[in-house]
């Protein structure tokens, strides 16, 4: 090791006056088990954003590694939210934030550092509680937590005990504990009621249910004046995210951090940003520069309709002056070609409906432009089933249809090889549709699809005004249904789904979202397996058959049981 000899006269530099070298000697020096000096040292650098920032830094390079096993650094956006997390506000009061920060963008990383810097300068009987409104989402901030402290050995010797199920949680040796819960109807708060933190962090905030929020969360930070960080991405204005954020009650006690995509693609001292502004306005194109998906994910804005799937100036965007086609003897196959049949299968006192959609090329891109809308009503006792079948088939080979797809899920089950076998003795490419919830499922991802088309303006139907009264009565249905479609969560408030409201139904919605995923988002069928000609089974004569046994698969008396093998005695 080589040592700079100091000019004559000049003296060394006082380690007093270089902060970074106090603070790195409080967290790597002589001082690193006075549990007393360290909480001093914390305590000043939470008077100063400043001298915070240079903690961060140091403590991030001395004990946390990334995903490649490098020293960690941060993006300026999570040094950001866990320098105004860690320090006191300007007015001395209790620190209380409320971000919004776009998806993907290292947040909740970013206060599992925060929360392990907190842990490691106050260790003694403090306690750390993350919230959030599922177990999973709960489970994300305590897992990086723990990977923090398990791949440093001197942060792993700091620790107790580490717990995951039953009350998972970290405990340090000097007492401190950092525990996590999920925030649901199905616990009614019970998690956080009693609990007094000194330390709160709620992750996806906005989708905690309000009067469990009020009830339970906001009560547990009075009486140690915990730091209270709420953070996630927008969703309804009757949320209590919204009032932090906007409501001028809560101007002068709530620090309010506003980020967006723009400000997640700065690399600052990072090794790289999470995306790049290419891959964002890619996606920005896919999803469309007005859609809710883009402006509340990644522009993180409360838009009006937020909790609706369609925007109602988009979906009124689609009309376009034509009428729809008719089957009935009129224009019997006169559909043209390139053209889906959608049914959506109704259940109870849902209708079923019938659309189909023909596949146009524009100058730009491919359009879907519907040509035939109808509602089978449901009938005293339940459907016709025979009656739908029939039906079904007509109005696909009255319009000459290359395919047809049907909800297969629930009832549509009972129809599905009826309509399947039609369909493969006329040339007809058959698609059984099964519905699967979760933010995962196909009827999400669908829907996203068909949203991001109507907003693109890929999507074309006739325009009420110019049709006959009995047709403008069905688009004017299909645009109403359109209108009701929203977000919604599950009776335990863990999963996100898509559905109308009571009392209301999404039959119209179903079957278009369907006919627009096999008209755009589907291979065409020449270049599907399922589009292979079926021919008939060839009939195996008896004696063709291999004489496994002697009698019947299925039988109703007792058979004797022998292996029929040849014999290899007379060899």
């Amino acid at each position: 090791m080589t040592t700079t000899k100091l000019p004559q006269g000049v003296a060394p530099p006082s380690p007093v006056k270089s902060h970074k070298s106090t603070i790195t000697a409080s967290i790597t020096g002589t001082g690193l088990h006075d549990s007393r000096e360290l909480e001093n040292i914390f305590e000043k650098c939470r008077q100063s954003p400043d001298k915070m920032l240079k903690l961060v830094r140091a403590f991030c390079e001395t004990y946390l590694m990334d995903q490649k096993q490098r020293p960690l650094k941060l993006r300026p956006l999570q040094e950001d939210i866990i320098v105004n997390a860690l320090t006191y506000p300007e007015n001395g009061k209790q620190r209380k934030l409320a971000i919004l920060a776009p998806r993907g963008s290292g947040k909740s990383f970013a206060l599992s550092v925060a929360v392990c810097i907190y842990m490691f300068f106050n260790r003694f009987r403090d306690l750390v509680f993350i919230l959030a409104p599922t177990e999973d989402q709960a489970a994300l901030i305590f897992n990086y937590c723990y990977r923090h402290f398990a791949d440093n050995k001197f942060l792993d010797s700091l620790v107790d005990g580490y717990r995951f199920h039953n009350k998972p949680n970290i405990t340090l040796k000097g007492g401190t504990v950092m525990r996590r819960a999920p925030l649901a109807p199905t616990n009614q708060g019970q998690a956080i009621r009693g609990q007094h933190p000194t330390f709160l962090i709620v992750d996806e905030s906005p989708l905690i249910d309000d009067r469990l929020f009020i009830d339970n969360v906001e009560p547990a930070i009075v009486s140690n004046k915990a730091p209270f960080i709420n953070l996630g991405t927008p969703k309804s204005k009757e949320n209590h995210m919204y009032r932090y954020l906007y409501d001028d009650a809560y101007e002068q006690t709530f620090t309010r951090m506003h980020y967006t995509w723009k400000d997640a693609i700065k690399k600052g001292n990072a090794y790289d940003p999470p995306y790049t502004e290419e891959e964002m306005l890619d996606k920005m194109i896919e999803w469309g520069e007005d859609s809710i998906y883009w402006r509340t994910e990644y522009e993180c804005e409360f838009v009006e309709s937020v909790s609706n799937v369609f925007q109602p100036e988009k979906v009124k965007a689609c009309y376009e002056d034509y009428e729809l086609t008719k089957i009935d003897g009129e224009v019997r196959g006169q559909g043209g070609s390139n053209i889906t049949v959608a049914v959506d299968i109704g259940k109870s006192v849902n209708s079923t409906v019938i659309s189909a959609w023909r596949l146009e090329k524009s100058d730009a891109e491919n359009i879907a432009r519907m040509v035939y809308c109808e509602e089978i009503n449901a009938r005293t006792g339940g459907h016709d089933i025979p009656y739908q079948r029939r039906r079904i088939m007509d109005v696909a080979l009255g319009l000459s249809a290359d395919r047809v797809i049907i909800d297969a899920t629930g009832i549509g089950g009972a129809i599905e090889q009826d309509i399947r076998r039609g369909c493969v003795d006329n040339g007809i490419h058959f698609i059984g549709f099964v519905f699967t919830g979760g933010p995962k499922g196909t009827k999400t991802q669908m829907y996203r699809d068909y949203q991001s088309f109507i907003q693109q303006g890929r999507v074309k139907v006739p325009n009420p005004k110019l049709l006959n009264k009995d047709d403008a009565k069905v688009i004017n249905k299909w645009t109403r249904e359109h209108f009701d479609l929203e977000y919604t969560m599950d009776a335990a408030q863990k999963t996100e789904r898509i559905s109308a409201p009571s009392n209301k139904h999404d039959d119209y919605c179903d079957s278009s979202a369907m006919g627009i995923h096999a008209t755009l988002s589907m291979l065409p069928s020449q270049g599907t397996f399922a589009s292979a000609s079926v021919n008939r089974p060839r009939r195996v004569e008896r004696a063709e058959r291999p004489n496994h046994t002697g009698g019947p698969l299925f039988a109703t008396t007792r058979r004797r049981n022998q292996l029929n093998k040849p014999s290899y005695t007379n060899l």
